[in-house]
């Protein structure tokens, strides 16, 4: 499966899903600073596999998962 990206004015993020492995946190956008992937899921799996790599969520109700690295 091909990877999907959101345009940012700030450059590219990752659109995960629940499988898809998060890019490495140099990646990461300086404008919105910090953001690195958008959507998946919070399964206990995805969590410790972004903690590990410093990255956390953070999203509204009815909002795709923001994930962020600053």
């Amino acid at each position: 499966m091909a990877d999907d990206y959101y345009k940012l004015p700030g450059g590219f993020v990752l659109a995960v899903e629940h499988d898809t492995p998060f890019p490495d946190v140099s990646l990461a956008l300086t404008e919105p600073n910090g953001l690195i992937a958008i959507g998946g899921d919070l399964s206990a799996k995805r969590l410790l596999d972004a903690y590990r790599k410093g990255i956390f969520p953070w999203f509204s109700a009815g909002e795709p998962i923001l994930w962020w690295s600053p």
